[in-house]
Formats: structure tokens, sequence, C-alpha cells
């Protein structure tokens, strides 16, 4: 039937080894592509995007509250800070 000669066979087996890695590569390289148009926003300015600065917020103006004075908790407590207070002092 068929006779092959020890460099056919190896031609042959280089083609193949050749046809199935290009083919590979062809694959991967529109994977690639694929992923790229999917996972890339449609504003190609990434950069500027990233670096812009944020609008200034101005600072709420606080609510007058028309109250009583009164004495609170904190108010009510002796001042006491760090170190030697008073009492022990005397």
């Amino acid at each position: 039937m068929f006779t092959f000669q020890p460099i056919e066979l190896l031609i042959i087996l280089f083609a193949c080894f050749a046809l199935v890695s290009g083919l590979s590569f062809l694959i991967l390289r529109r994977r690639d592509e694929i992923l790229q148009d999917f996972l890339t926003p449609d504003e190609p300015n990434i950069e500027q995007e990233f670096f812009q600065r944020k609008p200034v917020e101005e600072p709420a103006e606080p609510e007058e509250v028309h109250e009583e004075a009164t004495v609170t908790e904190a108010e009510s407590l002796p001042d006491i800070s760090w170190g030697v207070n008073e009492q022990q002092e005397q």
C-alpha cells in the first residue's frame, strides 16, 4: 500500500505540528481580541479618566439650632486632664 521513507514521515509529522501550533496561535489571538473588546470600556483614554480630579464639594452649612443652654453630662464632669490634677497638688 503506502510506503514511507523515514524522512517523509518526519516531514509529515513536522507539517502536522506546524499546522496545529499555527491554528492554536490564531485561536488564542482571536480569543484575546474578543476578551479585550469585551473588557475594555468604550472610552479609550483610561489614564485621563483615572487621574481626573473629582469636583470639590462645598461643605454643608450646619443648621442653626435655637435651644436653651442645657448642661450636658460632659460639661458637668470636672475638668480632668492628663498629668497631675489640682486635688493631688493640695
